[in-house]
């Protein structure tokens, strides 16, 4: 039986819109300490097995491109769209992708991927335009209000009403593993309110939910993994545990 190397949002394929997931870190054949599905090439892993962990993972989920970009923690949103190329299976080099840490798009047949070891991925489904969205949280994207930044974007250019939107936090660090300093944990409870700390622990998910739900998305239409990647290395990675020398998981979107 072949081993599944993907969790499916479920939510978002049962509409029959998109493809949508995110990958674990299990069936690859990256060595240590990039074992074993590592999916991104920025890690030092070495590249002809990147490609082929991607074209392991293309196999089952049907990707035969990919438009992603380099993160790099910023709040800046890109039209995927407007990118001509591709980099996945060994095709295209990342060093000349955009840089940014979120994208969107209209274009069926159109995937995209941002890559986390932590960091919140979180997609987005209009269902009425369609149109769809990806992104890379930490807490600086998180606290430059990325995700509301991408809606924006959405709504600029495709019409998206948030109402109409799908929400979901893929597998990130949460609460019980994100331990960070009081200065931050000030900056982030006034900003989105005392339920995103928990003594001395953060919660990213509540801080993009809270902006969610101002900005009039529907509490029902946010689902939100429990999984937290820093107590599950046997199935992701998580750069707060493991260092720099870990590899990514590849969260997608296609709006097919």
């Amino acid at each position: 039986m072949t081993e599944q190397l993907y969790i499916p949002i479920e939510s978002f394929e049962s509409t029959g819109l998109v493809k949508a997931g995110i990958s674990q870190r299990i069936g690859g054949v990256s060595p240590p300490p990039y074992e074993s599905l590592n999916l991104a090439t920025h890690v030092s892993d070495r590249r002809e097995n990147v490609t082929s962990n991607q074209q392991k993972l293309s196999e089952q989920i049907g990707i035969k491109t990919l438009k992603y970009c380099r993160q790099i923690h910023s709040d800046k949103v890109i039209d995927a769209d407007q990118i001509t190329h591709s980099f996945w299976n060994g095709i295209g080099s990342e060093d000349s992708s955009p840089t940014g840490d979120a994208l969107i798009s209209k274009i069926h047949n159109t995937t995209l991927g941002v890559f986390t070891a932590d960091c919140v991925p979180i997609s987005i489904l209009d269902v009425n335009t369609p149109s769809i969205g990806i992104v890379h949280a930490g807490w600086r994207g998180t606290f430059s209000q990325i995700v509301i930044k991408t809606l924006d974007k959405m709504k600029d250019d495709y019409g998206t009403n948030p109402v109409n939107c799908l929400i979901n936090f893929g597998p990130s660090i949460q609460k019980c593993c994100y331990e960070v300093g009081s200065d931050l944990l000030t900056q982030f409870s006034n900003k989105f309110g005392d339920s995103v700390v928990n003594g001395n622990h953060l919660c990213l998910q509540t801080a993009n939910v809270n902006q969610l739900i101002d900005y009039s998305v529907p509490d029902t239409s946010i689902s939100i993994s429990p999984v937290c990647t820093a107590c599950n290395l046997n199935r992701f990675y998580s750069y707060r545990v493991e260092g720099e020398k870990t590899g990514r998981m590849l969260s997608y979107i296609q709006l097919i």
